[in-house]
Protein backbone atom coordinates (compact mmCIF):
# COMPACT_ATOMS: atom_id res chain seq x y z
CA UNK A 1 0.00 0.00 0.00
CA UNK A 2 1.35 3.62 -0.59
CA UNK A 3 0.59 6.72 0.61
CA UNK A 4 -1.53 5.31 3.38
CA UNK A 5 -4.61 4.79 0.88
CA UNK A 6 -5.77 1.47 -0.04
CA UNK A 7 -6.53 2.57 -3.70
CA UNK A 8 -2.75 2.79 -4.28
CA UNK A 9 -0.99 -0.40 -4.27
CA UNK A 10 2.83 -1.44 -5.68
CA UNK A 11 1.26 -3.51 -8.03
CA UNK A 12 -0.76 -0.22 -9.60
CA UNK A 13 2.52 1.03 -11.06
CA UNK A 14 3.30 -1.99 -13.79
CA UNK A 15 0.54 -0.67 -16.41
CA UNK A 16 1.61 3.03 -16.50
CA UNK A 17 5.56 2.01 -16.68
CA UNK A 18 4.89 -0.74 -19.58
CA UNK A 19 3.24 2.32 -21.72
CA UNK A 20 5.50 4.73 -20.38
CA UNK A 21 8.44 2.13 -22.00
CA UNK A 22 6.76 1.21 -25.00
CA UNK A 23 6.53 4.42 -26.15
CA UNK A 24 10.37 5.99 -24.38
CA UNK A 25 12.15 3.50 -24.77
CA UNK A 26 15.51 3.98 -26.66
CA UNK A 27 16.50 2.15 -29.39
CA UNK A 28 19.10 -0.41 -28.96
CA UNK A 29 20.66 -3.10 -30.83
CA UNK A 30 19.68 -6.20 -28.07
CA UNK A 31 16.65 -4.86 -27.78
CA UNK A 32 15.22 -5.70 -30.97
CA UNK A 33 16.24 -9.67 -30.20
CA UNK A 34 15.00 -12.16 -27.85
CA UNK A 35 18.21 -14.32 -28.76
CA UNK A 36 19.64 -15.06 -25.33
CA UNK A 37 23.18 -15.30 -26.33
CA UNK A 38 22.65 -11.59 -27.72
CA UNK A 39 21.00 -10.49 -25.13
CA UNK A 40 23.31 -12.18 -22.45
CA UNK A 41 26.41 -10.69 -24.40
CA UNK A 42 24.87 -6.72 -24.09
CA UNK A 43 23.86 -7.55 -20.15
CA UNK A 44 27.70 -8.18 -19.44
CA UNK A 45 28.82 -5.31 -21.56
CA UNK A 46 26.38 -3.15 -19.93
CA UNK A 47 27.90 -4.03 -16.61
CA UNK A 48 30.32 -1.31 -16.21
CA UNK A 49 29.75 0.49 -19.42
CA UNK A 50 26.66 2.92 -20.76
CA UNK A 51 24.44 2.13 -22.88
CA UNK A 52 24.77 4.25 -25.63
CA UNK A 53 28.85 3.50 -25.70
CA UNK A 54 27.90 -0.14 -25.53
CA UNK A 55 25.86 -0.01 -28.90
CA UNK A 56 29.26 -0.22 -31.25
CA UNK A 57 30.66 -2.78 -29.49
CA UNK A 58 27.90 -5.48 -28.89
CA UNK A 59 27.43 -4.83 -33.17
CA UNK A 60 30.95 -5.64 -33.59
CA UNK A 61 31.01 -8.51 -30.95
CA UNK A 62 28.08 -10.01 -32.34
CA UNK A 63 29.78 -9.45 -35.83
CA UNK A 64 32.72 -11.18 -35.09
CA UNK A 65 31.02 -13.72 -33.00
CA UNK A 66 27.27 -14.36 -33.99
CA UNK A 67 26.81 -17.31 -31.76
CA UNK A 68 27.45 -19.37 -28.66
CA UNK A 69 29.44 -21.70 -30.85
CA UNK A 70 31.25 -19.28 -32.50
CA UNK A 71 32.48 -17.71 -29.52
CA UNK A 72 33.36 -20.92 -28.05
CA UNK A 73 35.68 -21.98 -30.66
CA UNK A 74 37.47 -18.59 -31.00
CA UNK A 75 40.86 -17.90 -29.78
CA UNK A 76 41.51 -16.12 -26.54
CA UNK A 77 43.38 -12.97 -28.13
CA UNK A 78 40.40 -13.00 -30.29
CA UNK A 79 37.93 -12.44 -27.98
CA UNK A 80 40.20 -10.28 -25.77
CA UNK A 81 40.81 -7.95 -28.64
CA UNK A 82 37.06 -8.00 -29.70
CA UNK A 83 36.77 -6.29 -25.80
CA UNK A 84 39.09 -4.16 -25.60
CA UNK A 85 38.58 -0.37 -24.86
CA UNK A 86 35.33 -2.09 -22.30
CA UNK A 87 37.93 -2.31 -19.23
CA UNK A 88 37.42 -4.80 -16.65
CA UNK A 89 38.59 -7.80 -18.71
CA UNK A 90 37.54 -10.70 -16.71
CA UNK A 91 34.34 -10.06 -18.08
CA UNK A 92 35.14 -11.79 -21.71
CA UNK A 93 37.21 -14.29 -20.22
CA UNK A 94 34.67 -15.52 -18.16
CA UNK A 95 32.13 -15.10 -21.37
CA UNK A 96 34.81 -17.16 -23.19
CA UNK A 97 34.69 -19.57 -20.10
CA UNK A 98 30.91 -20.04 -20.19
CA UNK A 99 30.93 -20.17 -24.04
CA UNK A 100 33.45 -23.57 -23.64
CA UNK A 101 31.40 -25.01 -20.39
CA UNK A 102 28.29 -25.04 -22.72
CA UNK A 103 29.27 -26.33 -26.14
CA UNK A 104 31.12 -29.04 -23.82
CA UNK A 105 27.60 -29.59 -22.50
CA UNK A 106 25.94 -29.95 -25.77
CA UNK A 107 24.10 -26.50 -25.29
CA UNK A 108 23.32 -24.42 -28.53
CA UNK A 109 22.43 -21.17 -26.85
CA UNK A 110 22.17 -20.45 -23.11
CA UNK A 111 20.54 -22.60 -21.21
CA UNK A 112 16.34 -21.41 -20.19
CA UNK A 113 17.04 -21.42 -16.44
CA UNK A 114 17.86 -19.05 -13.79
CA UNK A 115 19.44 -21.70 -11.34
CA UNK A 116 21.62 -23.00 -14.81
CA UNK A 117 22.32 -19.37 -15.79
CA UNK A 118 23.42 -18.18 -12.23
CA UNK A 119 26.12 -21.31 -12.29
CA UNK A 120 28.04 -19.79 -15.63
CA UNK A 121 31.20 -18.03 -15.12
CA UNK A 122 30.69 -14.49 -14.26
CA UNK A 123 26.85 -14.42 -14.43
CA UNK A 124 25.61 -13.19 -10.82
CA UNK A 125 21.83 -12.89 -9.73
CA UNK A 126 21.04 -9.41 -12.02
CA UNK A 127 23.05 -11.03 -15.34
CA UNK A 128 21.22 -14.29 -14.24
CA UNK A 129 17.77 -12.69 -13.82
CA UNK A 130 18.12 -9.71 -16.61
CA UNK A 131 18.42 -12.81 -19.53
CA UNK A 132 15.97 -15.51 -17.82
CA UNK A 133 13.47 -12.91 -18.27
CA UNK A 134 13.89 -11.15 -21.32
CA UNK A 135 15.22 -14.05 -23.27
CA UNK A 136 12.95 -16.53 -21.52
CA UNK A 137 10.02 -14.71 -20.11
CA UNK A 138 10.72 -16.27 -16.60
CA UNK A 139 9.04 -13.67 -13.72
CA UNK A 140 12.15 -12.92 -11.93
CA UNK A 141 13.52 -9.61 -11.08
CA UNK A 142 16.56 -8.40 -12.36
CA UNK A 143 17.38 -6.02 -9.34
CA UNK A 144 21.00 -3.13 -10.67
CA UNK A 145 21.99 -0.01 -9.24
CA UNK A 146 19.06 1.80 -11.57
CA UNK A 147 16.23 -0.46 -9.85
CA UNK A 148 17.44 0.27 -6.38
CA UNK A 149 17.41 4.05 -7.07
CA UNK A 150 14.20 3.56 -8.44
CA UNK A 151 12.51 1.90 -5.43
CA UNK A 152 14.41 3.15 -2.87
CA UNK A 153 12.58 6.30 -4.11
CA UNK A 154 9.65 4.79 -4.34
CA UNK A 155 9.86 3.73 -1.06
CA UNK A 156 11.27 6.70 0.95
CA UNK A 157 13.91 3.98 2.01
CA UNK A 158 15.76 5.17 4.89
CA UNK A 159 18.05 1.96 5.10
CA UNK A 160 21.41 1.91 2.86
CA UNK A 161 20.40 -0.10 -0.42
CA UNK A 162 23.75 -1.81 -0.82
CA UNK A 163 23.10 -3.23 2.72
CA UNK A 164 20.94 -6.80 3.41
CA UNK A 165 18.33 -4.66 4.93
CA UNK A 166 17.57 -1.98 2.38
CA UNK A 167 18.14 -4.81 -0.65
CA UNK A 168 16.05 -7.43 0.91
CA UNK A 169 13.48 -4.42 1.19
CA UNK A 170 14.03 -2.85 -2.31
CA UNK A 171 13.62 -7.05 -3.80
CA UNK A 172 10.50 -7.28 -1.69
CA UNK A 173 8.71 -4.17 -3.34
CA UNK A 174 10.08 -5.32 -7.14
CA UNK A 175 8.74 -8.79 -6.67
CA UNK A 176 5.50 -7.24 -5.79
CA UNK A 177 5.40 -5.11 -9.22
CA UNK A 178 6.83 -7.31 -11.37
CA UNK A 179 3.82 -8.50 -13.79
CA UNK A 180 3.53 -11.94 -14.59
CA UNK A 181 3.32 -11.27 -18.35
CA UNK A 182 6.42 -9.37 -20.00
CA UNK A 183 8.49 -9.37 -16.88
CA UNK A 184 11.21 -8.78 -19.36
CA UNK A 185 10.33 -5.37 -20.25
CA UNK A 186 9.27 -4.96 -17.12
CA UNK A 187 12.67 -5.08 -15.84
CA UNK A 188 14.34 -3.25 -19.00
CA UNK A 189 11.90 -0.18 -18.26
CA UNK A 190 12.83 -0.33 -14.42
CA UNK A 191 16.59 -0.04 -15.80
CA UNK A 192 15.43 2.82 -18.37
CA UNK A 193 13.91 5.07 -16.17
CA UNK A 194 16.48 4.83 -13.65
CA UNK A 195 19.24 5.36 -16.59
CA UNK A 196 17.01 8.34 -18.15
CA UNK A 197 14.27 9.76 -15.80
CA UNK A 198 15.11 8.85 -12.45
CA UNK A 199 18.51 10.06 -12.37
CA UNK A 200 20.72 10.10 -9.29
CA UNK A 201 21.36 14.18 -9.36
CA UNK A 202 18.21 15.17 -11.36
CA UNK A 203 15.07 13.29 -11.31
CA UNK A 204 12.67 14.34 -13.71
CA UNK A 205 10.07 13.43 -11.30
CA UNK A 206 6.99 15.73 -13.62
CA UNK A 207 7.70 13.38 -16.60
CA UNK A 208 8.18 9.81 -14.73
CA UNK A 209 5.23 7.81 -14.97
CA UNK A 210 5.76 6.03 -11.22
CA UNK A 211 4.93 9.61 -9.69
CA UNK A 212 1.89 8.95 -8.56
CA UNK A 213 3.65 6.27 -6.30
CA UNK A 214 6.59 7.71 -5.36
CA UNK A 215 6.71 8.41 -1.69
CA UNK A 216 10.22 10.48 -2.24
CA UNK A 217 8.65 12.60 -4.55
CA UNK A 218 5.81 13.56 -1.90
CA UNK A 219 7.88 13.67 1.20
CA UNK A 220 10.84 15.99 -1.23
CA UNK A 221 13.40 13.46 -0.45
CA UNK A 222 14.32 12.06 -3.71
CA UNK A 223 17.55 13.53 -3.69
CA UNK A 224 18.45 11.83 -0.58
CA UNK A 225 17.84 8.64 -1.87
CA UNK A 226 19.06 5.83 -2.44
CA UNK A 227 20.86 5.77 0.98
CA UNK A 228 24.05 4.20 0.34
CA UNK A 229 26.61 2.77 3.07
CA UNK A 230 30.10 4.69 3.39
CA UNK A 231 32.66 3.13 0.92
CA UNK A 232 36.18 3.77 0.45
CA UNK A 233 37.11 6.62 -1.31
CA UNK A 234 39.84 5.31 -4.31
CA UNK A 235 43.28 6.69 -3.90
CA UNK A 236 45.04 9.23 -6.15
CA UNK A 237 48.79 7.71 -7.07
CA UNK A 238 51.29 9.60 -9.41
CA UNK A 239 53.90 7.52 -11.14
CA UNK A 240 55.93 7.15 -15.00
CA UNK A 241 55.03 5.31 -17.87
CA UNK A 242 57.90 4.68 -20.17
CA UNK A 243 57.64 4.20 -23.67
CA UNK A 244 61.01 2.25 -25.28
CA UNK A 245 61.07 3.25 -29.19
CA UNK A 246 64.00 1.74 -31.65
CA UNK A 247 63.34 2.71 -34.74
CA UNK A 248 59.70 2.76 -35.97
CA UNK A 249 59.54 -0.28 -33.24
CA UNK A 250 58.37 0.15 -29.38
CA UNK A 251 58.87 -1.81 -26.63
CA UNK A 252 56.06 -4.02 -25.01
CA UNK A 253 55.94 -5.88 -21.84
CA UNK A 254 54.34 -8.46 -20.84
CA UNK A 255 52.56 -8.81 -17.66
CA UNK A 256 52.74 -12.07 -15.11
CA UNK A 257 50.48 -14.94 -15.75
CA UNK A 258 48.18 -14.06 -13.00
CA UNK A 259 47.01 -10.77 -10.76
CA UNK A 260 46.44 -6.95 -12.65
CA UNK A 261 45.92 -7.72 -16.41
CA UNK A 262 47.32 -11.49 -16.45
CA UNK A 263 49.11 -12.10 -20.02
CA UNK A 264 48.51 -8.61 -21.15
CA UNK A 265 50.73 -6.60 -22.88
CA UNK A 266 51.25 -2.85 -22.01
CA UNK A 267 53.85 -0.08 -21.49
CA UNK A 268 56.40 -0.30 -18.83
CA UNK A 269 54.52 2.14 -15.82
CA UNK A 270 54.99 1.86 -11.67
CA UNK A 271 52.86 4.25 -9.14
CA UNK A 272 53.78 2.53 -5.76
CA UNK A 273 52.00 0.70 -4.50
CA UNK A 274 49.64 -0.14 -7.55
CA UNK A 275 52.29 -1.24 -9.02
CA UNK A 276 56.10 -1.33 -7.75
CA UNK A 277 59.04 0.06 -9.68
CA UNK A 278 61.30 -2.42 -12.28
CA UNK A 279 64.43 -2.13 -14.40
CA UNK A 280 62.44 -0.62 -17.39
CA UNK A 281 60.71 2.40 -15.26
CA UNK A 282 64.02 2.63 -13.53
CA UNK A 283 65.89 2.73 -16.61
CA UNK A 284 63.38 5.35 -17.89
CA UNK A 285 63.88 7.86 -15.09
CA UNK A 286 68.04 7.56 -15.36
CA UNK A 287 67.65 8.23 -19.23
CA UNK A 288 67.43 10.87 -21.86
CA UNK A 289 64.38 10.80 -21.88
CA UNK A 290 61.11 12.98 -23.62
CA UNK A 291 58.52 14.01 -21.66
CA UNK A 292 55.61 12.70 -23.46
CA UNK A 293 52.72 14.83 -21.07
CA UNK A 294 50.57 12.46 -18.97
CA UNK A 295 48.02 9.86 -18.64
CA UNK A 296 44.84 9.11 -16.70
CA UNK A 297 43.51 5.80 -15.61
CA UNK A 298 41.74 4.29 -12.65
CA UNK A 299 41.15 0.57 -11.86
CA UNK A 300 40.22 -0.85 -8.54
CA UNK A 301 40.36 1.65 -5.67
CA UNK A 302 43.64 3.17 -7.60
CA UNK A 303 43.06 6.67 -9.91
CA UNK A 304 46.60 7.21 -11.54
CA UNK A 305 48.09 10.33 -13.02
CA UNK A 306 51.50 8.90 -14.93
CA UNK A 307 54.19 11.08 -16.18
CA UNK A 308 54.64 9.64 -20.19
CA UNK A 309 58.59 9.51 -20.93
CA UNK A 310 59.75 8.15 -24.51
CA UNK A 311 62.73 6.79 -24.12
CA UNK A 312 64.71 6.24 -27.89
CA UNK A 313 67.50 3.21 -27.24
CA UNK A 314 70.04 2.93 -30.46
CA UNK A 315 70.15 -0.99 -29.32
CA UNK A 316 67.14 -2.95 -28.90
CA UNK A 317 69.16 -5.82 -27.41
CA UNK A 318 69.27 -3.23 -24.24
CA UNK A 319 66.05 -5.08 -23.32
CA UNK A 320 66.05 -8.54 -24.36
CA UNK A 321 66.59 -9.94 -20.51
CA UNK A 322 62.78 -8.59 -19.87
CA UNK A 323 59.71 -10.53 -20.55
CA UNK A 324 58.12 -8.59 -23.60
CA UNK A 325 58.87 -7.46 -27.31
CA UNK A 326 59.49 -5.34 -30.26
CA UNK A 327 56.63 -4.56 -31.18
CA UNK A 328 56.21 -2.74 -35.57
CA UNK A 329 53.33 -0.51 -36.20
CA UNK A 330 50.89 -3.23 -37.39
CA UNK A 331 51.95 -5.62 -34.30
CA UNK A 332 51.31 -2.70 -32.09
CA UNK A 333 47.78 -1.44 -33.42
CA UNK A 334 46.82 -5.51 -33.26
CA UNK A 335 47.98 -5.92 -29.67
CA UNK A 336 45.22 -5.80 -26.87
CA UNK A 337 46.18 -3.34 -24.44
CA UNK A 338 44.66 -1.68 -21.16
CA UNK A 339 43.33 1.81 -21.75
CA UNK A 340 46.16 3.33 -20.12
CA UNK A 341 48.85 2.26 -23.24
CA UNK A 342 45.61 2.66 -25.39
CA UNK A 343 45.52 5.77 -25.12
CA UNK A 344 49.01 6.05 -25.04
CA UNK A 345 49.36 4.27 -28.68
CA UNK A 346 46.29 6.63 -29.85
CA UNK A 347 49.04 9.62 -28.90
CA UNK A 348 52.08 7.63 -30.78
CA UNK A 349 50.25 6.90 -33.97
CA UNK A 350 48.76 10.32 -33.85
CA UNK A 351 51.28 12.56 -33.11
CA UNK A 352 53.75 10.59 -35.68
CA UNK A 353 56.07 9.08 -33.24
CA UNK A 354 55.11 6.08 -34.69
CA UNK A 355 54.05 6.07 -37.86
CA UNK A 356 50.30 4.51 -38.26
CA UNK A 357 50.09 0.92 -40.19
CA UNK A 358 48.39 1.21 -43.44
CA UNK A 359 44.94 0.73 -43.64
CA UNK A 360 43.95 -3.54 -42.70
Amino acid sequence: MVHGSPKITLEEGAPPLLRWYDACRRPFPWRETNDPYAVWISEVMLQQTQAARGVEYHRRWMRAFPTLRSLAEAEDEEVLKAWEGLGYYSRARNLLRAARLLQERGFATLPASFEELRALPGVGPYTAAAVASIAFGLRVPALDANGKRVFSRLLDLQEPVDRRVGEKTVLSAFERMLPADRPGDFNSAIMELGATLCAPTSPLCGECPLEFLCLARLRGSALERPVLSRRTKSESLEGLLAVFVSGDRVFLRRRPPAGLWANFEEFPWSAPPAEQESPLTELARRSDANCGGEVRCSFTKWRLRLAVRIVRLHSPGDLEAVNGRWANPSELAAATLPAGSGKIRERLFGEGIIPPPPPS
